[in-house]
């Protein structure tokens, strides 16, 4: 894997990026809070898209590769890009979600996982999104430019591994502001390739751990066209977008409290 410089980026192009994230979290905080049992999960695509249309943005997602909606929400074992649909949530799902916006030509991209009522209506789904995160914020401490981008793959894999989860290998995190992905593409594991690339300043990039009880791989079911967990397990993702500076970091999109 080769590090193209899409993902630095000049101060005026920064500027916009901020006020694009500035969008993204009041919109997830507000899906965070219409995720409910007995909501449908295509009743929070309307909610993004009214978000979106009332502060004129674009959505970064919707046409992506032909994607047809704004979010990504998946539920439970479903991995990643699922399509929201007539599916009603229920107490204790595990549901992710994965939204974007666009302003003024500029992307942000976050993401983040609930349990549906609260954390002991499923306490094994609370307890993989508590390490995701954690696992996350524990190398976002620890970040600094020239380091290896190695670094922060084994640090994440070693805090998943040692909760007893696993981590999703062929799921990588990515480059974000120009478009929803840029290069680099980089895993969430110590993958040796990682160790000739580097945070450099001015990058800006979308830190996303995946992560199962039990899978560390997945499969797609061509009934439906979906990707499911392995052994049909719980998955879980969080996602921050950050600035990498000059001495350390900046975030520039994601919720970073719990609840």
């Amino acid at each position: 894997m080769k590090i193209v410089e899409w993902a630095i980026k000049t101060p005026k192009q920064i500027e916009n990026i901020r006020e694009s994230w500035k969008y993204l979290n009041e919109m997830l905080l507000i899906l965070r809070e219409k995720a409910k049992a007995w909501v449908a999960l295509i009743e929070l695509e309307f909610v993004a898209e009214h978000f979106i249309k009332q502060h004129n943005l674009k959505w970064a997602f919707k046409g992506y590769d032909g994607y047809p909606t704004n979010l990504c929400l998946s539920v439970n074992n479903c991995v990643v890009h699922w399509v929201p649909n007539e599916y009603i949530l229920k107490n204790g799902d595990l549901l992710k979600i994965d939204a974007g916006v666009v302003y003024e030509k500029w992307y942000s991209d976050s993401a983040i996982s609930v349990v549906i009522w609260w954390e002991f209506s499923n306490p094994l789904a609370h307890e993989l999104i508590m390490v995701t995160k954690s696992a996350l914020d524990k190398w976002i401490a620890t970040i600094e430019p020239w380091k290896s981008m190695y670094d922060y793959g084994n640090t994440v894999a070693t805090t998943v591994r040692n909760a007893g989860f696993k981590i999703l290998k062929d799921l990588t995190w990515h480059g974000c502001g120009s478009a929803v992905h840029e290069r680099p593409y980089v895993f969430n594991y110590g993958h040796p390739d990682m160790k000739k690339q580097f945070f450099k300043p001015w990058m800006v990039l979308c830190f996303e751990p995946i992560t199962a009880v039990m899978s560390d791989d997945f499969y797609m079911d061509y009934w439906d066209e979906w990707m499911y967990t392995q052994h049909w397990d719980l998955w879980c993702q969080w996602e921050y977008m950050l600035l990498i500076t000059e001495k350390w970091y900046e975030m520039m999109s994601g919720i970073t409290e719990w609840e």
